[in-house]
């Protein structure tokens, strides 16, 4: 009884789709599989993996990656953007409005006069 390899599925449409997304961010940051795969802590291979489409990231490194990538985790699940990231031009933009997110009301209205009082 001869036994054969297991055949693998061919990638998914949303599988190429998500590497798609991933490989082009990775690419605009300037970062290479070997740094993205670092800051992560998964293989360089794994990077490729998912940049092809034929595996996706674990549930617990998707949050990790869509850090890594400065991106939701909905952009990198479904390529859509909360309206408010999309008005975000900058990497700077979208670190005070991420780090505003986790201030109470209270902490985000002083920061937000602060901002409006180094304008004048």
């Amino acid at each position: 009884m001869s036994t054969k390899p297991a055949k693998k599925n061919p990638p998914t449409p949303k599988a190429i789709a998500m590497g798609e997304r991933i490989r082009t961010q990775r690419e605009h940051l300037g970062f290479t599989q070997s740094k993205l795969a670092s800051m992560i802590g998964v293989s360089e291979n794994a990077i490729t993996q998912y940049e092809t489409g034929r595996s996706s990231p674990r549930r617990e490194r998707i949050g990790a990656l869509a850090q890594a990538l400065g991106k939701s985790i909905g952009w990198l699940l479904t390529g859509n953007e909360p309206e408010e990231e999309v008005k975000a031009q900058t990497e700077a933009e979208r670190d005070v409005l991420n780090a505003m997110r986790d201030l109470p009301p209270e902490q985000q209205d002083f920061i937000v006069k602060m901002i409006q009082g180094l304008k004048k």
